[in-house]
């Protein structure tokens, strides 16, 4: 008889892998942002409007008649990205993604809990409702996540790092995986 943690090792080596499929093979992602910081330098006088411009850019409604906004307007380059699923100096490769997740949802809401700005440096604290669907049938996740972004002087994004739990707000809504995620997370689960 396979003891908890044999029957367990499986799916973590599977999360394990997806992660390490999102992220540049060079670089772990930590590094990636920790060099990042110096290199893309913002404009010292971020404003709201820069600020509302992403917000707009991440929310879009389920049948709505307004177009999505093109990415390449909002980023500008050189750019670093990475939103736990990519991460990336390649503008091309983060519009594509960009795009692809906006297409690969039905609606998508950013509500900016707070956000705090200092010097070129801005932190977003955000829940995020998406509806999309993994396989068969549409599922909505509703999740929290801080984003740090830069802006260059024309307003456009050089610099985006999002923090956010992307087991809960995506991969627990995969069939399979999703039960691969529960039974790791309640191997570190505390009685209360």
């Amino acid at each position: 008889m396979k003891s908890s943690t044999q029957k367990t090792l499986p799916a973590l080596v599977l999360l394990l892998g997806l992660a390490a499929c999102s992220q540049n093979p060079q670089t772990p992602y930590a590094e990636a942002y920790r060099d990042a910081l110096p290199r893309f330098e913002g404009t010292d006088k971020p404003t709201t409007e820069m600020v509302a411009s992403f917000v707009t850019f991440f929310s879009h409604g389920g049948g709505s008649d307004e177009p999505v906004p093109d990415p390449a307007e909002l980023y500008g380059e050189p750019l670093y990205f990475s939103d736990t699923l990519v991460t990336t100096e390649n503008r091309e490769a983060a519009l594509k993604h960009l795009r692809r997740m906006h297409t690969g949802t039905e609606s998508l809401q950013v509500n900016v809990i707070d956000t705090q700005m200092d010097g070129q440096d801005v932190y977003l604290i955000w829940q995020m409702i998406a509806t999309f669907q993994p396989v068969s049938s549409p599922v909505t996740s509703n999740t929290l996540g801080m984003t740090h972004l830069r802006f260059d002087a024309d307003g456009r994004i050089i610099l985006q790092q999002d923090f956010w739990d992307s087991a809960e707000g995506l991969y627990r809504h995969v069939p399979v995986l999703g039960r691969l995620i529960q039974a790791v997370q309640s191997r570190f689960a505390t009685d209360e």
